[in-house]
């Protein structure tokens, strides 16, 4: 088979889901142990086996930066690694880097979704939820499309938290109410929670930001 070559004929750069600091297969690992220099944040490092030899960058939230940090370390001869949290094709950097640099520049090597995770410790299937990041829309958007749909995962996001999206859903009245609500945050990582409570519960509380809110009408 012959080897794929990225944008411009450079290699494609890597880009591999971590849940908890662990990879999913043997290509991705491959990858990680072959990488001249890693593009992640402290919270990967701190679970990420400490044999793995890269040099760690901690960059991360910027989608656009972590990017051309990539490139650059590609175009100077380098294999870059992006670290990302889960399945990096949902909500994540795989659509924006396709767009800009185009699928045949990309390896993409994902873990299970936190949203995956999420429903797993609800204990209820999602291929009939609703999926909204709050990476992308306002905790008001998401409100309203939790309105709209009986089961909806949200994802959340350092900007917009669990309990805006509460505070959003509660100013909806009592359109809102009766829903079960559950914060799964952190998941698969050793600090991960567990939060059941309600509309109210979700916009008196505080909560972490890395987590994902199913929220189901009963």
């Amino acid at each position: 088979m012959a080897e794929r070559t990225g944008a411009g004929g450079g290699a494609p750069i890597a880009i591999v889901g971590l849940i908890g600091g662990q990879w999913f297969g043997r290509a991705a690992e491959d990858v990680l142990r072959g990488a001249d220099v890693l593009l992640g944040h402290a919270r990967q490092y701190a679970l990420l086996d400490p044999t793995i030899p890269g040099e760690r960058v901690e960059l991360w939230g910027d989608l656009g930066a972590v990017l051309d940090r990539a490139v650059a370390e590609r175009d100077a001869g380098r294999r870059p690694c992006i670290l990302a949290d889960g399945d990096p094709g949902l909500h994540g950097m795989v659509g924006f880097a396709a767009a800009r640099l185009g699928s045949g520049a990309l390896a993409v090597h994902p873990a299970p979704s936190s949203i995956a995770l999420a429903f797993a410790r609800v204990g209820t299937t999602w291929d009939d939820a609703e999926v909204v990041s709050l990476r992308r829309r306002t905790p008001e958007e998401a409100a309203a499309d939790v309105l709209a749909h009986p089961k909806v995962a949200v994802l959340m996001s350092r900007a917009h938290t669990p309990e805006a999206l509460g505070r959003a859903l509660a100013a909806a009245g009592h359109a809102a109410d009766g829903r079960e609500v559950t914060v799964c945050a952190r998941m698969g990582e050793p600090d991960e929670k567990i939060v059941r409570t309600d509309v109210a519960g979700l916009a008196e509380g505080t909560f972490d930001p890395f987590a994902v809110v199913v929220v189901r009408a009963t």
